[in-house]
């Protein structure tokens, strides 16, 4: 993110200020993925994430605005253009990497600096605590960039952010780097930090203003990169490495190209131009539209309704809309897909036993005015639920139960499932209302021992599938418009926990702990999610909760006898 290699650049040119008494501007997504990595105690990724962990890392970070009387600003992207599409390919392969080596990690071990891979709700827990302390934040449509630049300005604020393309925008405030913002060091009611500007920049490299979103283009961003196999590097005199020599370079060279009686356009053209033939390149529309973005950059529109924007920016739908330009995986996936765009976003249709006419009530324009008892009707049909069965089930589980139903349907076949399943339902029931107990306690102390467990793989996959298949629930429901309870993100999961409470012994230690209304909702969950056969399902319990199971089962069976009529169909066509 940024232009290349550029923070190495400018650590010499930053201005040491102390921050208090003041409005920022704040890169939201580059501020919860700070927040996350550089916490002290480390948040857990080895186990999937900590939720509870990262609220209090937030909580305590808006605190000390607050305390320094900094009034902060959140501006959140919506997801990047078709134009970077290459740039996120890279980025989700790089991902799946840096994953297995995470996952492959042994307590204590020191990963490779930059394995970094966010939790998948960590932005949906960000925004809740945004929510409940009335932050001031705007989600945009689109990249967060253009509308950071722009409140900025109009507000006389610096930006705080990691983001070094906020180094070549013209940001009269300057621009406040994360990294260097030590909010835990905090004296005298205000917040070390240091402070970027262009001018001190152009002026020590003797650059022309207007040439800045030149050289950041062919320096590499998110849209181009100059290949020069060297050239830059090798013509520069400066000492450092190969990537800083580089940039030394281009400056070096831009600072040679004749500007004299052209206006900032013609300038960049000029400059642009003269790179491209140093390196014996053509010039390319890739390079016009990168220096384009930080010259004029455009807020981004929306082919979508005006319902649903204004819901994107108030934050009451959490979810990327780019995700939908992505392959569908997932059968809930599949419906959300089809709800946001109108149609089937994979090679074979969403099976549905909806009509044509309630397809219609349920299309995107109108899906706000749809009748409730529709929307929730799609919920049970993308997830294969009954809503009405939940009814002796407190209103903030709801949708969990719901994942874990989906989820456990899915996965039951595995050993560890069973294990996995009374963690989840263990971990629901734990800060229930009442007075702290000795199940509580016993459940704090197990957190702290989870951070140094060695993780079994059969466990560490059936979270991690519970966790997206929770990311794309909730992104349905909202959607949908809630026909189920918003749950509390922050309580969703704790990683280190969860593997902690997915050992036999464990799970029979705090069965025997549970007491009064907390023994009562964990015995209905348990006979809402235990499968109609297999192991411990004697265990399942008897009057409501027993109904409900029975509800769930009934459900099950339809699905299993539809799609043995559609297997039917399909070889009646084929013959």
């Amino acid at each position: 993110m940024g232009v290349s290699n550029l923070q190495k650049l400018i650590n010499d040119l930053l201005i040491d200020v102390n921050i208090g008494k003041t409005g920022i501007i704040i890169d939201g997504d580059n501020l919860y993925y700070s927040l996350y990595f550089n916490s002290d105690p480390k948040l857990d990724q080895r186990c999937g994430g900590d939720y509870p962990g990262f609220k209090d890392e937030v909580c305590k970070f808006f605190q000390t605005l607050e305390d320094c009387e900094v009034t902060p600003n959140i501006i959140l992207g919506g997801g990047p253009g078709s134009e970077k599409q290459k740039t996120l390919k890279s980025r989700q392969q790089d991902k799946q990497k840096k994953a297995k080596k995470i996952a492959e990690s042994k307590p204590g071990d020191t990963l490779p600096e930059g394995c970094d891979v966010l939790p998948p709700l960590v932005r949906d827990v960000f925004i809740e605590v945004l929510k409940e302390k009335g932050i001031a934040f705007e989600q945009c449509l689109g990249e967060a960039d253009p509308e950071v630049v722009s409140a900025a300005n109009e507000k006389e604020c610096p930006v705080l952010s990691n983001d070094t393309d906020f180094c070549i925008y013209d940001l009269h405030k300057g621009f406040l780097l994360l990294d260097n913002f030590e909010w835990k060091r905090k004296k005298d009611g205000k917040i070390p930090a240091k402070l970027f500007t262009r001018s001190k920049f152009c002026e020590r490299f003797s650059l022309d203003p207007a040439l800045m979103p030149v050289f950041a283009s062919i320096a590499g961003n998110d849209y181009s990169r100059l290949e020069d196999n060297g050239k830059f590097a090798n013509e520069s005199s400066s000492p450092g490495e190969h990537n800083i020599k580089r940039l030394h370079g281009m400056l070096s060279f831009l600072n040679t190209v004749n500007l004299e009686n052209l206006n900032d356009s013609q300038k960049r053209d000029r400059a642009l131009n003269a790179a491209l033939k140093r390196v014996g390149k053509k010039e390319t529309q890739t390079f016009k539209v990168s220096i384009q973005e930080y010259v004029e950059p455009g807020k981004a529109s929306s082919t979508l309704p005006s319902w649903v924007c204004e819901k994107i920016q108030r934050g009451e739908f959490t979810f990327i809309t780019s995700v939908v330009d992505q392959p569908s995986s997932g059968h809930i996936k599949q419906y959300f897909n089809r709800l946001l765009t109108g149609r089937d976003c994979t090679k074979n249709h969403v099976p549905s036993d909806l009509s044509s006419d309630e397809w219609k009530k349920l299309q995107l324009q109108r899906l706000n005015k749809a009748p409730e008892d529709l929307r929730q009707k799609v919920f049970e049909e993308a997830l294969q639920v009954q809503i009405s069965a939940l009814t002796n089930i407190p209103s903030s589980l709801k949708l969990p139960v719901c994942v874990t139903i989906v989820w456990f349907r899915e996965l039951q076949q595995d050993p560890k499932s069973f294990s996995c399943l009374h963690a989840l339902l263990l971990w629901f029931v734990f800060g229930l209302q009442g007075s702290e107990d000795e199940f509580e306690r016993r459940m704090k102390a197990l957190k702290d021992e989870g951070m140094s467990t060695e993780l079994q793989p059969p466990v560490a996959h059936a979270f991690r599938e519970w966790q997206y298949c929770m990311r794309q629930s909730l992104h349905l429901n909202q959607l949908l418009c809630s026909p189920l309870p918003e749950p509390q993100c922050s309580r969703l999961y704790c990683g280190p926990l969860l593997h902690q409470l997915a050992e036999e012994h464990t799970i029979e230690e705090l069965e025997n702990m549970l007491t009064g209304e907390k023994k009562t909702v964990y015995e209905d969950l348990k006979g809402i999610c235990h499968p109609p056969t297999g192991e411990r399902s004697s265990q399942s319990s008897t009057g409501e909760g027993s109904s409900s199971g029975e509800a769930w089962q009934r459900v099950t069976h339809k699905r299993k006898c539809k799609n043995k009529e559609e297997q039917r169909n399909l070889k009646q066509r084929k013959t």
